[in-house]
């Protein structure tokens, strides 16, 4: 896999230093390996040292622009005067130089979008070839800066990774296919054992709790030495596995563990002090009652906890804790009430043990995970077959595929080979809908996002005019549903709460089914004026829509459609995801009657 790494240069002394140490003739097969992007070439056949004064000078005529404009940024950023990128490749690529030279080319060339100068050098006297980049700073056309931040370092590393791909980069051998990939899945512990450790962080209580449960799932756990080690007793494992190899981003180990529970903690407890304070001053204090420290600093907000610092970033995303957030929530809030309890503690305690009941027992804690275990599974990927045109290119351990996201916005994500089955004649592509998918936007790399796999399937299906194999409801398969819940309560007639649940559940289903069809009216609407905003003079005129019949005014942009069909969109993700969980309380009724329990056995259709 290709590396990159990232480094800011600060002074134009140190930038001319490193401009003349990248293009040392050594190194570059004596300058034949040296390409740029937007430089000013006063001479046919500089050599080394008017090269070197060539570069720095066309830095320079930049630097002049941006020093007129001090306001324009922070003071940090006036100080970074280039970024210096090191791109490094494995021997066992077997690319030529020329091939690395341009792949920094191209690579650094969608990522700032053509709109910085830039130098490539390939240096060739080391085993591995490396790309050495250095990246004016400053717009060749404005005095605005490039802002290094973790989005762009997210679209170099994506970037770099596609178009060494695309150039035959870490050659695979053997082809990885989706077949292979659900046998290895299903024989492989490592898998088995990330599922039992998820189901017991999940349901345990705190860390203690935690490996208390671990026996109960039939999972050894070590922490007593430097790595991690983890075994499952009721396999045929020969060996311990070390918690590095289940999880490579973040190793399992004692310290993540205690910082998972820790956490959690903590937005628990945020979720309900927020509600039952007055103001920061009060939160803070509050908070120690339970022996939890905020920190608020000038921007950022940090948590402590049973020892673990946290960082607001590293928190739930669905609330960012930063002083910003803190600012408006207690601004903003209205009819605040103060509690008519002041043991804060024991109110918590109480809520907690309510929620805690709702984990199992150990006598049913085997039970439960295999009834999640078989949940889990159940949600398989989703097959959907993609037509030729749609493929962009084949490449060692994938494909990339073009995708459309926005308005009339085109893009490409990568495919690895354990989500694919190629044949002769056709390729299927079997997708989670949780799971998310990068998008490159070959003209804007600040456009660059993510996908999530439900898009890729509506889409690849349309596409395709395919229907994909999912175990999603139908109205078909709802019909029957309905049509076995009325037979099933003919045997029970004298218990009138089934009539009256079965009643519940068909008219919200029927209230969903509403709701979805309205905003896919809406959504379609919307299509429609965003295709008459973006399409010329002449065929306006051709379309001859009539934005007063779909209650839109003239003076609408297109930036507005599309944030409104962004919000729709996530409407109707929810709404469907309402829909389903009801479909799923649907079977729990249906099973409910089928074993002939009464309401009063503990079976809560409502979750």
């Amino acid at each position: 896999m290709v590396i990159t790494k990232h480094f800011a240069i600060h002074g134009k002394s140190y930038r001319r230093k490193l401009i003349k140490y990248i293009l040392n003739p050594e190194k570059t097969n004596n300058l034949a390996l040296v390409s740029d992007y937007g430089m000013k070439n006063f001479l046919d056949f500089p050599s080394y040292e008017e090269m070197v004064q060539m570069y720095h000078e066309n830095f320079i005529s930049n630097d002049t622009l941006y020093d007129f404009r001090h306001d324009r940024m922070e003071e940090n950023q006036r100080k970074i005067h280039a970024h210096h990128i090191i791109q490094s490749f494995s021997p066992e690529d077997h690319l030529t130089p020329e091939q690395i030279n341009r792949i920094g080319y191209e690579t650094v060339k969608e990522l700032t979008g053509g709109k910085f100068r830039f130098i490539v050098a390939t240096h060739v006297d080391k085993d591995h070839l490396h790309n050495h980049i250095i990246i004016n700073s400053v717009d060749s056309n404005s005095d605005k800066k490039l802002k290094w931040d973790y989005k762009v370092e997210r679209n170099l590393r994506m970037i770099s990774d596609r178009f060494s791909k695309i150039a035959g980069a870490k050659i695979i051998e053997n082809r990885y296919s989706h077949q292979r990939y659900e046998v290895y899945r299903k024989t492989n512990h490592k898998y088995e054992l990330k599922q039992r450790l998820y189901f017991l962080m999940e349901h345990s209580r705190d860390f203690e709790d935690f490996k208390k449960n671990a026996p109960l799932l039939h999972v050894e756990m070590d922490f007593r030495h430097k790595h991690a080690t983890f075994f499952i007793t009721d396999s045929t494992m020969k060996q311990v596995v070390r918690g590095k190899q289940l999880n490579r981003k973040q190793p399992y180990t004692e310290e993540f563990f205690k910082n998972y529970f820790a956490k959690r903690e903590i937005e628990s407890l945020m979720e309900f002090l927020l509600l039952k304070v007055e103001n920061m001053d009060d939160l803070l204090q509050k908070a120690k009652l339970f022996g939890l420290t905020i920190n608020p600093k000038q921007k950022h907000v940090s948590f402590q906890f049973a020892g673990v610092e946290v960082k607001e970033t590293e928190l739930d995303q669905k609330n960012l804790y930063d002083v910003e957030f803190f600012q408006d929530y207690f601004k903003n809030r209205k009819d605040w009430q103060a509690p008519e309890t002041e043991d804060f503690v024991q109110l918590y305690q109480e809520e907690k043990l309510s929620k805690e009941k709702e984990l199992p027992s150990d006598e049913k804690f085997w039970e439960s995970y295999q009834e999640f275990k078989s949940n889990r599974d159940a949600v398989h990927e989703f097959e959907v077959e993609l037509s030729l045109n749609q493929i962009e290119k084949v490449v060692d351990d994938g494909i990339y595929v073009k995708v459309k996201f926005g308005i009339r916005q085109e893009g490409l994500i990568f495919v690895p080979n354990m989500q694919l089955d190629m044949e002769e004649d056709k390729v299927k592509v079997f997708i989670r809908e949780t799971s998310s998918y990068y998008v490159y936007h070959k003209d804007a790399a600040e456009k660059n996002c993510y996908m999530k796999g439900r898009t890729l399937i509506r889409q690849f299906s349309y596409e395709n005019q395919t229907i994909p194999l999912r175990r999603k409801a139908t109205v078909d398969m709802i019909k029957e549903k309905i049509a076995e819940v009325d037979a099933l309560i003919e045997l029970e007639v004298e218990n009138q709460s089934y009539v009256t649940i079965k009643d519940e559940l068909v008219h919200e289903l029927a209230a969903s089914e509403l709701r979805i069809n309205e905003l896919q009216e809406r959504m379609s609407t919307l299509n429609q004026v965003a295709e008459y905003l973006l399409a010329s003079v002449e065929s306006k005129q051709e379309m001859k829509l009539n934005l007063s019949k779909l209650n839109i005014t003239e003076n609408i942009s297109a930036n507005i459609v599309e944030k409104k069909l962004k919000s729709l969109g996530n409407q109707l993700e929810l709404e469907r995801g309402r829909y389903e969980k009801m479909v799923v309380r649907l079977d729990k009724f249906i099973n409910r009657l089928n074993t002939g329990l009464s309401k009063g056995d503990g079976i809560d259709f409502q979750k």
